[in-house]
């Protein structure tokens, strides 16, 4: 019987050693995946650290390159004896006008005889496809139209 027991604590300890090593395996790789995604994240920021200082700089040059051109296109554009007269004009002579208009746009009476239209064709029986084809219209249209239409 106590040879049993041995054989059985023998095939135990076995099992359990290399259930061990398997787990220390499985951790070595899991740290090995870290470090690399470690030495990922690393790269990444130094391609983007990178690529704004490039950025930033080609921005720089852009600016300094329309301040200049700018500058130089003024000078070009006015002689030094306008630039300091001003023209002044006649602010008496401007109306402001503000008109509101109580009267619906020009659209609101076609849609209305497309409704009218459209409620007309449904009363006599028409489909839908029926009368988005005689008022030449989308059918969906046609359908929204008369959902919001019914009474």
């Amino acid at each position: 019987m106590t040879t049993f027991l041995w054989l059985i604590s023998f095939v135990l300890h076995g099992v359990s050693l290399f259930l061990i090593i398997l787990l220390s395996l499985k951790w070595a790789k899991i740290k090995e995946t870290e470090r690399e995604q470690a030495e990922l994240i690393r790269e990444m920021e130094t391609m983007m650290t990178t690529y704004l200082m490039q950025f930033k700089e080609e921005n720089e040059r852009f600016v300094k390159q329309m301040t200049s051109s700018a500058v130089r296109q003024k000078k070009k554009e006015s002689p030094p004896l306008l630039r300091d007269e001003q023209v002044r004009l006649p602010v008496d002579d401007v109306v402001d006008r503000v008109e509101l208009s109580s009267t619906t746009p020009k659209e609101e009476p076609a849609l209305e005889s497309l409704i009218s239209e459209a409620l007309k064709l449904q009363q006599q029986g028409k489909t839908i496809d029926e009368i988005a084809k005689v008022l030449k219209r989308g059918k969906t249209e046609i359908e929204l139209l008369l959902k919001f239409h019914q009474k």
